[in-house]
């Protein structure tokens, strides 16, 4: 009886070792995966156009294109940040929040993002698009 205990505790330290949950990361916690934010940006095709909600008579510009990660993690809980500019380079508005599908980018791979900006004046000319922050944990 006593050797089968001790069959089981060692299989359950085992399981514990493997599993990472030992391995320190360098915020205190463990087993945490990381993401860089410099490893995700914006796609080369990403666009910008004007559309007239024929329903209410508002104008809207919108921008739409790819996040790519490029870390061996999933990238998790994205936070990107817009920004719409005038001809003179003012900001116009602020849109923090942006449609992200999926909402978690894969490792090594993109999801699709779409932020849009009210412009019934068509005062937007030019747009910045920034990433704020990513997880590698839920």
């Amino acid at each position: 009886m006593i050797k089968k205990g001790i069959f089981i505790f060692v299989i359950i330290i085992l399981i514990i070792i493997i599993s990472g949950c030992t391995t320190k990361t360098y915020n205190g916690t463990f087993g945490e995966k990381t993401v860089s934010i410099d490893s995700i940006y914006l796609s080369n095709n990403t666009t910008a156009n004007t559309y007239h909600k024929s329903s209410t008579g508002a104008q809207y510009y919108f921008v739409s294109g790819y996040l790519i990660n490029n870390n061996s993690n999933d990238a998790l809980k994205l936070k990107i940040a817009s920004t719409a500019y005038d001809v003179n380079g003012n900001i116009i508005v602020t849109n923090n929040s942006a449609n992200i599908y999926p909402s978690t980018i894969p490792a090594k791979g993109a999801s699709e993002f779409y932020v849009e900006f009210p412009d019934n004046n068509n005062n937007i000319v030019k747009y910045e698009v920034k990433i704020l922050s990513a997880s590698g944990t839920l």
